[in-house]
């Protein structure tokens, strides 16, 4: 009998266009004029597991190994710039916007952690607006909180870090280019989120020369609008910026090339006109401080002067234990020149340096997996990537030595050669890595019920994410409401 129908089967058919229904309607965006191909992305708060954790607060004491671990400030005004745009934005001042730049790798990329400083941070000072993004989603891995943005169409990416990609890369380290009538990209505000569901300006970051054609945008379903990004001069590639005002709210600009040539786009700021935190989420998986060191700075620096925060994060450290070509001296060097870097660029900004949290390595590597039946097609898939089964633990063998997981030796040689450039800059200081327990935590976050860190024992789930970004939370607040206690008392004199 070839079809077969009965009550089991007729339920699971049920199920299963429920499941997909149930999905659909779990879609945070429906982009303008989406079609089948389009590439979306939606962290609507309410559409997550990871987000439903995150209504709670994570409690800093979950871990008996975490401990106190204050901010090192380096000189008496490390902070000051950062905390007098607090007291404006908190006292409601017409001049308090306060934005705060993070560049970092992976662990900023995910947005998790800066998400959690956004959220907690504008609840208190005010919301002013949910920051820079990319334009569209150029890439796979890329994500970001409180915000619609997709791709249609042909956009080739260029990004630091890889091989054979040209300069410039702006501002977050990726340009965005098209051709193409047909192309298209969009970012807007997260209707179903309960922050960052405003804004009232978009301000374009473009790349403008001699051979760069017309940009055309709209706003949601409006007319079509454009600005020339073509440059006369014969030079080298400029920078160009387009603010389109919009009435306080909901809404989503739309931005495609008008065919007459190649346009280049760096990303798109979502900002409100009024006072308020704004966080910028500036990273990208894999980078390593040296990616940020090598990139135009012509270019980030003017893009950062553009922007002007009140504090620069820089976030790296767990990459760098993988580089068997690292020179430590190398990563004091580069972390003192980039703060001489961001201190030209934007003079009045803090600057902190944020340490990476702890991340885990066997020594035997993959010889340590169980040996497990795969299915055909996942023996093809991961054999490249695989350890023969004849030379991989069997199951109940004991776990030997070698096949611990074990804080990489260089970790903590990194976090000290950052701490050495805080210290010779004057900037603050933040160690994770103690914060968190130390060495050898991140097997222990990973085994943590409900899990704190992913089964790569590098990178922290969302809750894992929210436990790192409180302990430094709780250290920056606590630094604030002290500098603010003694300056008002001092003013009041």
């Amino acid at each position: 009998m070839l079809f077969r129908s009965s009550s089991s089967t007729k339920r699971r058919a049920v199920l299963l266009i429920g499941g997909f229904a149930f999905a659909a309607s779990l879609s945070c965006f429906g982009a303008p004029n989406a079609a089948a191909k389009d590439t979306t992305s939606s962290h609507g708060k309410a559409h997550s597991t990871a987000a439903r954790w995150a209504k709670k607060p994570v409690r800093t004491s979950m871990l008996t190994s975490a401990r106190t671990v204050g901010i090192e400030m380096y000189s008496k005004t490390a902070l000051d710039s950062f905390f007098e745009g607090l007291r404006e934005a908190e006292n409601k001042d017409k001049d308090g916007r306060v934005l705060i730049a993070q560049f970092g790798d992976s662990h900023t990329a995910g947005d998790n952690f800066t998400a959690r400083l956004r959220k907690v941070l504008q609840d208190r000072f005010g919301d002013a607006g949910r920051g820079f993004l990319l334009a569209g989603k150029p890439m796979h891995h890329y994500y970001q909180q409180g915000a619609r943005y997709g791709t249609r169409g042909r956009w080739i990416c260029e990004r630091s870090g890889r091989r054979k990609a040209s300069e410039p890369f702006g501002y977050a380290g990726v340009r965005v280019r098209s051709y193409r009538k047909t192309a298209r990209v969009w970012v807007g505000t997260c209707a179903n989120c309960k922050q960052h569901n405003k804004v009232s300006r978009f301000e374009v970051f473009y790349g403008r020369s001699p051979i760069n054609g017309r940009i055309i945008y709209r706003v949601d379903h409006g007319r079509w609008h454009g600005f020339n990004t073509r440059r006369k001069a014969k030079d080298k590639h400029h920078n160009g910026y387009e603010v389109i005002k919009v009435k306080d709210g909901a809404h989503t600009l739309t931005l495609k090339p008008a065919g007459n040539g190649p346009v280049d786009l760096f990303g798109v700021v979502l900002e409100r006109d009024n006072p308020g935190v704004v966080v910028d989420s500036l990273g990208r998986v894999g980078l390593m401080v040296s990616h940020l060191y090598h990139m135009d700075w012509d270019v980030i620096g003017e893009h950062l002067a553009r922007r002007d925060p009140r504090l620069v994060v820089l976030q790296y450290g767990t990459n760098e234990t993988d580089n068997d070509e690292l020179k430590i001296s190398d990563v004091e060097r580069m972390y003192i020149e980039l703060v001489g870097r961001i201190r030209k660029a934007v003079p009045k900004a803090s600057i902190l340096i944020l340490g990476p949290p702890d991340n885990a390595h066997r020594e035997l590597g993959r010889a340590c997996d169980r040996h497990r039946r795969r299915s055909r097609r996942r023996r093809r898939l991961h054999r490249k990537h695989t350890v023969a089964p004849d030379k991989r633990l069997a199951p109940g063998a004991p776990v030997v030595e070698g096949c611990q997981w074990r804080t990489p030796k260089v970790l903590p040689e990194i976090i000290a050669a950052q701490r050495r450039a805080a210290r010779k800059t004057g900037v603050a200081f933040f160690d994770t890595f103690s914060a968190m327990g130390g060495a050898d935590m991140m097997d222990l976050f990973y085994q943590h019920h409900p899990r704190l860190a992913y089964g790569d024992h590098t990178h922290f789930t969302t809750r894992g994410a929210h436990l790192w970004a409180d302990l430094f939370l709780n250290q920056l607040l606590q630094s604030y409401d002290k500098w603010r206690r003694a300056n008002d008392k001092r003013a009041s004199k």
